[in-house]
């Protein structure tokens, strides 16, 4: 399964809009990971993702704050929703006779908050003995004289 994960920083303004395009044709994802949209996803374009064959299957809860994870897959797959919180959607996909399971993450910078998002992480990985692929932004900082931010892919 190919995946994108893409930390977008706002996607209303057409040069965003295009560089994905350019991504998503580029690599034919199964799965598409957006971060910091910054808008709602009912104010996106309506078809611009169903004409590329994608469809959102689910956002991040931020409660009365505009989510910040968009997670899209191609038309014709299923993603069963394990959990999804303020840092994660976690997921399950049937492929090839094997059910593999997801977390798109986009964690908080908050140290402390970031505790919650290892203690859900580990539930999972608990309470559903598969495959696990994590895939986001950990928002690991070195420390207050470097603002670097990591993207990682983690297959367990």
């Amino acid at each position: 399964m190919k995946c994108i994960y893409w930390n977008a920083r706002g996607l209303a303004n057409s040069p965003s809009r295009l560089a994905l395009k350019h991504l998503i044709l580029q690599n034919n994802p199964d799965f598409i990971f957006i971060s910091e949209p910054w808008m709602n996803f009912e104010d996106y374009p309506r078809r611009w993702f169903h004409n590329l064959h994608y469809k959102l299957f689910a956002v991040n809860s931020k409660l009365n704050l505009l989510p910040n994870l968009w997670c899209l897959c191609k038309i014709g797959l299923e993603p069963t929703i394990l959990l999804y919180d303020s840092q994660l959607v976690a997921f399950t996909i049937d492929t090839d006779n094997k059910t593999l399971a997801f977390a798109a993450i986009y964690a908080s910078t908050n140290y402390l908050t970031r505790r919650q998002l290892w203690n859900s992480l580990s539930t999972l990985q608990s309470q559903f003995a598969l495959p696990w692929c994590f895939i986001g932004d950990f928002n690991s900082i070195l420390g207050a004289h470097c603002n670097a931010h990591f993207v990682y892919l983690i297959i367990l």
